[in-house]
């Protein structure tokens, strides 16, 4: 792909639903013997329902009725498919099929005894083929090269399924093969027909063809360059796609894929393959919007595929091609915690004879797009996973060391390309990381971590500055300086580091949130949101009366008032323009007040009965833009008060910590049962002191600022 070609990620839309004709091929060797009956139990129990809409056979040297079990002495695997891609030849059956192949052993096979036939049978039908291995010497070379060679339905169809062998008692093999099989039975409902794309595109970040047929509710993408038009499928453009869910499903994909091709074929270059996933994988995940909120399943998946992806391309995991090895990776791909074990348990460090800096860099990437994703590091000491400021500092020291060992090997490298290229690659992956993870609570330890971080950034700016062409040992000295592992034990140790700078400037925006002190210099301004849906109706008003008069105290180039309603942003004074979303408002003010250099104390007069997710989300893509913020909620009654709370006590277990945000409630008052809604609006509109908590709210946010009282408000002449 050149430079000027992009990566866009779609998803195909649904088509029609069918039901797929299911052909069942049981191994019906002798070696079967312990686990067959019971194989053969369950499978009349999950698919007796089907009627005629399956195909049940026993294979050895020919094919047979399941019962009874012929416990034959061998078996014949190019047989048996030959005769059942003549019956699909030869008869007429359902468009949509599925192979369900059972299988412990190897078994006489050879490909190009039916491959020709294969040609003609995906001419005609749409094939899903699923494996279930039975024990660990199941045939996975022969399994993978039928998958790769019939499957043609979709891709995220499981390759393999897996019965241990270890002599259970019948009613457990009952229940194993129940399971596989009522899972198997979820699968059979297919999409009746592929979508015809008016462009190249690809399934698999690893296909090497592209095509111009998709699956339905399947994942793809293309290369596209500014000339690019628009994607049609079936007259209907398609836009590209952002969603986590998505972009996880084509990278998981993609990754079984590679598996499949390496499993199948002893010589296959596994390691070019994942080198792709992993280039390409960085790419589309830059792209997706995931959010604090989704499900953390998605990031875990995505996070363990991209690190499989990484060690293997970096060449520090080797995938050994026993066949229980290959078998197992393959039943749980889809599964982080079994992902990330064989990646610990496999990969090797990272050889430091043949480092380069490119592979230093990609290394680096990985493991912050893994940290990114929710996936940190683990002590290498007491193999616990550490949390984010710790892997973030972990992975850091490691960089720097690598790039040291890049330096010893070729003194005549060019340190200020390698010092640029660290210092972007950390700039922009810390950027990413704390947009996406929620930092809850900055305890000592990590307010140290952070300022050495800062300080590293700083050192090697300094050095990409300097006039005269900076020096290896200069950079040497450097890095032996600042590469100082940090842990429980001695962090309290290393103050000499520390003492140079607290200044976090080198560091994300959405950080120095919760790093800075109200006392820093930097110039503040209020923005404040009133939200004016109708459940705010009796406040809204007195709300925004108050803050004329009180705010009014700050100059002008100091504060922004904003009203909200029905998912729609306005200005206070000029309610005539409207912006659907907080952050496209604050562009238009950017110029007029460097938004992105202040201190920006956002408060949000809300009750949070009305759409709160949406104005949460939106608050949050601001933040996220590297707006530095401080959240002040004025929440009107309890409803949106106890949300909050619980919330913060969730996620801040420290009540003092910095970057918590701060709650001021307006007292609501409870409607009567026996209140019409017009009478209870009109009372809570005109409450007395309604005016007054409006007015001290203000002035302890105003004294929040300015650091002092206003004496016309001591005096109450408000």
């Amino acid at each position: 792909m050149n430079q000027q070609e992009a990566i866009e990620v779609y998803m195909a839309k649904q088509g029609k639903a069918v039901q797929s004709y299911l052909i069942t091929l049981v191994d019906g060797t002798g070696s079967m013997s312990n686990e067959y009956e019971s194989a053969i139990k369950a499978h009349q129990d999950v698919f007796s329902d089907l009627g005629n809409k399956k195909m049940d056979y026993q294979w050895e040297e020919d094919l047979y009725s399941f019962l009874p079990f012929r416990s034959a002495g061998s078996g014949n695997i190019s047989n048996t498919f030959n005769v059942i891609f003549q019956k699909l030849l030869n008869e007429a059956y359902p468009k949509n099929i599925t192979f369900l192949f059972v299988s412990d052993g190897r078994e006489h096979f050879e490909m190009n005894e039916i491959s020709a036939k294969i040609e003609e049978i995906k001419t005609k039908y749409l094939i899903q083929f699923m494996c279930v291995a039975v024990g660990d010497s199941f045939p996975g070379q022969i399994s993978n090269q039928l998958r790769d060679k019939i499957h043609n339905q979709n891709e995220s169809c499981p390759a393999v399924f897996k019965v241990e062998r270890k002599r259970q008692s019948s009613d457990v093999l009952y229940q194993e093969f129940s399971k596989i099989f009522r899972e198997v039975k979820g699968l059979l409902n297919v999409q009746e027909k592929h979508f015809e794309v008016n462009q190249p595109v690809y399934q698999t970040l690893v296909q090497q063809q592209p095509t111009k047929n998709v699956a339905p509710n399947e994942p793809f993408f293309r290369r596209v360059d500014e000339k690019a038009e628009p994607l049609v499928i079936e007259d209907e453009v398609v836009k590209p796609t952002d969603k986590p869910s998505d972009i996880s499903k084509l990278i998981t994909n993609s990754v079984e894929k590679e598996l499949i091709l390496t499993a199948s074929d002893p010589m296959h270059n596994y390691k070019e393959g994942f080198s792709k996933i992993f280039d390409l994988g960085q790419k589309i995940l830059d792209q997706a919007k995931f959010d604090n909120d989704q499900n953390e399943d998605i990031k875990k998946i995505a996070s363990s595929q991209i690190l499989l992806a990484a060690n293997i391309a970096d060449g520090n995991l080797d995938l050994k091609k026993n066949e229980k090895e290959m078998t197992d990776l393959q039943k749980d791909i889809r599964n982080f915690d079994k992902v990330i074990e064989f990646v610990e348990k496999n990969a090797q460090e990272i050889d430091q004879k043949d480092i380069t800096g490119e592979k230093a860099k990609k290394r680096m990437q990985g493991q912050l797009n893994n940290a990114k994703l929710g996936c940190f590091v683990r002590s290498k000491t007491t193999k616990k996973e550490l949390d984010l400021i710790e892997s973030i500092w972990t992975i850091t020291v490691e960089g720097l060391n690598n790039y040291k060992k890049v330096i010893e090997n070729d003194p005549q490298s060019n340190l200020n390309k390698l010092l640029v290229e660290f210092k972007d690659l950390l700039d922009k992956q810390l950027q990413k990381i704390f947009e996406q993870q929620q930092v809850n609570e900055l305890l000592d330890k990590h307010i140290q971590i952070l300022k050495e971080l800062n300080d590293t950034l700083k050192d090697i700016h300094q050095l990409i500055q300097k006039k005269d062409k900076v020096k290896a040992n200069e950079v040497l000295q450097f890095i032996k300086l600042r590469a100082k592992p940090i842990s429980e034990n001695n962090i309290n140790q290393t103050g000499a580091i520390f003492d140079q700078t607290d200044e976090f400037s080198f560091l994300p925006k959405s950080i120095q949130t919760i790093l800075r002190d109200d006392e820093d210099e930097l110039e503040k301004i209020v923005i404040i949101i009133f939200d004016d849906n109708d459940s705010m109706i009796g406040e809204s008003q007195c709300a925004k009366s108050n803050y004329l008069k009180i705010f009014s105290r700050l100059p002008q180039t100091q504060r922004i008032a904003i009203c909200w309603k029905n998912g729609q942003f306005s200005f206070l004074e000029n309610n005539g323009q409207q912006f659907d979303t907080l952050f496209k408002l604050l562009e238009t003010q950017q110029a007029a007040y460097d938004l992105k250099n202040k201190c920006i104390h956002l408060c949000l007069v809300s009750d949070g009965k009305t759409e709160y997710n949406q104005l949460h989300k939106a608050i949050k893509e601001v933040k996220q833009k590297q707006y530095l913020i401080k959240l002040i909620y004025i929440t009107v009654g309890s409803y949106l008060k106890n949300y909050l709370e619980d919330v913060i006590l969730s996620k801040f277990r420290n009540r003092e910590v910095k970057g918590k945000p701060l709650i001021k409630v307006i007292p609501r008052s409870i409607t009567n049962k026996f209140e019409t809604q017009e009478q209870s609006l009109k009372k809570s509109t005109t409450v007395p002191k309604l005016d007054e908590q409006f007015i001290k709210v203000y002035d302890d946010i105003l004294d929040l600022i300015l650091k002092e009282k206003n004496p016309a408000i001591k005096q109450n002449q408000f």
